[in-house]
């Protein structure tokens, strides 16, 4: 899952949403550093990411995606499934997306100082270039891919991916319609492990 999805299973919390944007800036097992609710989290994220990547539903897409950019498959999902949520907002949340996309954007500016230095410079240009607000529109998941086509020579693929995922958007979409609602039975049961 990309930046909104787990910015969603934050539920609110500030500082869980500083966490949930923090899995992808912090390594190693030793947070200490941080608070202990930007550590669930982290935790949170890793949870997330761990059970993302081998979900039936999430690996049953791949193939749609040939060479070179079946080893990006995941990457693009990931970006994907976050449109499909903003798309779906309502039925997935009774907060509109607007005011809470300015509640993530609120925690996030709260928090900066506590963050690492990379994370600090991607909040302003997620702001700056509204990225969360983005991911409603397919034209949004273009730039993010185009986006990311520009990291290194691994990611060049990805400037060709928003047309690959166009002639399957079908199929994508039935993947997260299946995988989502047990994503989120899953993080329920980890809060629950978490609450004892």
């Amino acid at each position: 899952m990309n930046f909104l999805a787990h910015a969603y299973f934050a539920d609110g919390d500030a500082e869980r949403i500083v966490g949930q944007f923090c899995g992808d800036f912090v390594r190693g097992s030793d947070l200490s550093a941080y608070s202990i609710g930007i550590q669930r989290g982290i935790r949170m994220h890793r949870q997330i990411d761990a059970f993302t990547d081998r979900h039936s539903a999430v690996l049953g897409v791949r193939p749609l995606f040939v060479p070179p950019l079946r080893r990006l498959a995941g990457v693009v999902t990931d970006v994907v499934y976050d449109h499909c949520l903003a798309v779906a907002w309502p039925n997935y949340s009774d907060h509109g997306f607007d005011p809470y996309i300015e509640e993530v954007t609120e925690a996030l500016l709260q928090h900066k100082q506590q963050v690492p230095e990379r994370m600090q410079g991607f909040i302003d240009f997620m702001i700056k270039h509204k990225v969360l607000q983005a991911n409603q529109s397919f034209a949004g998941v273009e730039v993010t891919l185009q986006r990311l086509s520009g990291r290194s020579g691994v990611f060049a693929p990805l400037a060709h991916a928003a047309a690959v995922v166009e002639a399957n958007m079908g199929a994508i979409q039935a993947s997260f319609d299946e995988f989502f609602p047990e994503l989120q039975a899953h993080v329920d049961g980890l809060r629950a492990t978490e609450a004892q």
